[in-house]
């Protein structure tokens, strides 16, 4: 690493993000990064990194100079895709689609103002969509229990419409008391727009249980190999677009398929009973 770099702090939500700037390429402190995908450990976290992906470098604190882990932005995409926090996502669609093209054209990242961006106090949060949560709570208490959850994606879809935003989180925070009474205010009733759940849940056939292990397996591979071969670094090296196109579908993609090895067993019963792949002379 070199001596010196240009050091550009900027927010996300209520946390301060520092970036270096180091031979033109962006670094960021890693204890920044994993305070801001409530990474309890960065040292564990550090340590899972490559080599290529992380270092250490001088910055200037209130302490006085100090060495700090930092990683790049290879390092950074791999810290994203092992949190599961909601921050995540918000944190990964912020740099790559807003802070990391402004510091490659400009050197800095800066808001239509001209000001330093900070997202403090913009959006409601994780804590504005419980609050709005719990007054949707209190207004499908009175539905059946098996009426409520559809009662709930409907409110919450027309929330998403009247404020013009994919999530309840990214509702402006000058607007969450509006948000509020516009749930409150809801005239809530079991009608034909709340789906009526249906007993027992969804059947599988053999066949289907079997083609969703195929997919998670697949998809675990092409998983294996966009990490591996470090795609989206490869990609961002020659300015394409892809690798920040396909990380989001990783991400949640991963977790979909995390969840669903809850159902291993019953994978390894089917093909057995299916004959397949291992089992095919059992």
């Amino acid at each position: 690493m070199q001596a010196t770099a240009q050091v550009i702090p900027f927010n996300f939500e209520t946390r301060e993000v520092r970036t270096l700037l180091i031979d033109d390429q962006p670094w960021f402190v890693a204890a920044d990064v994993c305070e801001s995908l409530a990474i309890a450990n960065t040292a564990r976290a550090m340590s899972r990194l490559d080599d290529d992906e992380k270092g250490v470098h001088s910055v200037n604190t209130l302490g006085g100079t100090q060495n700090v882990s930092i990683l790049n932005e290879s390092g950074l995409y791999s810290l994203i895709l092992t949190s599961r926090k909601a921050e995540a996502k918000r944190f990964k669609k912020w740099v790559t689609a807003e802070v990391l093209p402004a510091i490659r054209k400009h050197g800095r990242y800066e808001d239509a103002s001209g000001q330093m961006r900070t997202l403090i106090g913009q959006t409601i949060g994780t804590d504005g969509f419980h609050c709005l949560a719990a007054v949707l709570d209190g207004k499908v208490r009175h539905l059946p229990v098996a009426a409520r959850r559809g009662a709930k994606n409907h409110i919450w879809s027309q929330v998403h419409k009247a404020f013009s935003v994919v999530t309840a989180e990214d509702i402006p925070a000058a607007q969450l008391d509006s948000a509020r009474n516009f749930i409150a205010a809801y005239h809530v009733q079991e009608g034909e727009w709340i789906a009526k759940e249906k007993p027992g849940g969804t059947l599988l056939t053999d066949m289907q249980l079997y083609d969703v292990y195929f997919v998670c397996s697949h998809f675990k591979a092409l998983c294996d190999i966009f990490n591996n071969y470090k795609l989206y670094s490869h990609f961002s090296g020659i300015g394409s677009p892809v690798g920040a196109q396909m990380i989001d579908h990783v991400r949640d993609g991963f977790m979909g398929y995390h969840k669903l090895q809850e159902l291993a067993p019953e994978f390894v019963a089917v093909q057995k009973r299916l004959r397949l792949n291992e089992y095919r002379t059992a």
